[in-house]
């Protein structure tokens, strides 16, 4: 191992909900680990130091392992996203210019092993983000002719046409939680949520139509990258949020970090497609249905959490929640 790559600090730990509980109980490290070792002996590395519990969150459970080849990093999925780790074999395999391909998966229990890739692009010198965008936009292009391949995983389909039918069990599940539950809505807020699985019906008619679909990566930040060679394409990982749907909607998570110049970088690189005017109408209707996406990805997590882990997170679901019904569920 290389002295000179230091072990990551643990993150400040979540709630002790059941999924934190299970994550630092001794019967699921034991088979974890032993699983961890055995893929890492096939493959000719030794774990030289004890592994670290790099974060223990209600969505997942991310180790480190210091070997004699270098960290590897170790995640088991919550089980509304533990189609990560076929999807990242998948695309691996398809796809394998774009993601850093796992050592080896478990897809029944949702885990991956990766090869530590070095620093995350946050961490370099300055983000590039319209070199981001462009590569970003590559891979989402790529994405398109293995729509089923990807799917098979157990991707989430957030076409258009599904917009509705996706909303409308969010909805059910808030309005048949308990009052008391932590998470439990106002009877405003359920209408408005409801009204908002009405609405997204209207969204494929709205669209000029000129993007297919496409990997929508649901988290993309400068965290989600990494640049392993300065010269070299960067490689992208942490897919445990994504959806398939329209790529423009991704723009939403970068709007904060990226000017004009970088989002028309961004549609450039769709207009074989059609004319940047038409496009930048169709970023209009596309891009807010990032709010979609991210509520239907906790959806599928809170739909396995407790009561703990729900009031934990209350903030973010809220957030989303009420983005969802502030943007869609206006009569």
């Amino acid at each position: 191992m290389d002295r000179d790559v230091p072990l990551p600090r643990s993150l400040q730990a979540d709630a002790e909900g059941q999924w934190v509980r299970r994550w630092t109980g001794q019967d699921w490290f034991a088979e974890a680990d032993a699983w961890v070792r055995e893929r890492l002996a096939a493959a000719g590395a030794v774990v030289c130091g004890a592994p670290v519990p790099y974060k223990i969150r209600f969505w997942a459970a991310v180790w480190c392992y210091p070997t004699d080849h270098g960290l590897f990093w170790f995640k088991e999925n919550n089980p509304g996203q533990a189609f990560e780790a076929a999807l990242v074999a998948a695309m691996a395999e398809a796809l394998a210019q774009h993601v850093v391909a796992p050592l080896a998966i478990d897809p029944e229990r949702g885990w991956l092993l990766t090869a530590d890739q070095g620093r995350t692009l946050d961490e370099q010198d300055g983000t590039d983000w319209h070199r981001l965008v462009i590569e970003y936009a590559a891979f989402q292009r790529d994405t398109i002719p293995f729509e089923s391949t990807l799917l098979a995983s157990g991707l989430t389909s957030l076409a258009p046409s599904r917009l509705a039918d996706a909303v409308q069990p969010v909805a059910d599940w808030f309005s048949g939680l308990a009052d008391d539950h932590p998470l439990h809505p106002d009877p405003s807020t359920l209408t408005g949520v409801r009204r908002a699985a009405e609405n997204l019906s209207a969204v494929q008619r709205l669209l000029p139509g000129a993007i297919p679909m496409a990997l929508d990566q649901n988290d993309l930040h400068a965290r989600n990258v990494f640049r392993p060679d300065p010269a070299g394409p960067f490689r992208f990982f942490d897919f445990g949020d994504a959806v398939w749907g329209h790529p423009f909607a991704t723009l939403a998570s970068v709007r904060e970090d990226v000017d004009d110049e970088v989002v028309t970088a961004y549609l450039e690189m769709w207009s074989d497609l059609a004319p940047l005017d038409v496009l930048r109408r169709e970023l209009e209707i596309a891009e807010p249905l990032h709010v979609v996406h991210r509520m239907v990805s906790w959806h599928r997590l809170l739909e396995h959490a407790d009561e703990i882990e729900g009031a934990a997170w209350i903030v973010h679901v809220e957030h989303w929640l009420n983005e969802l019904v502030r943007v869609y569920g206006s009569a």
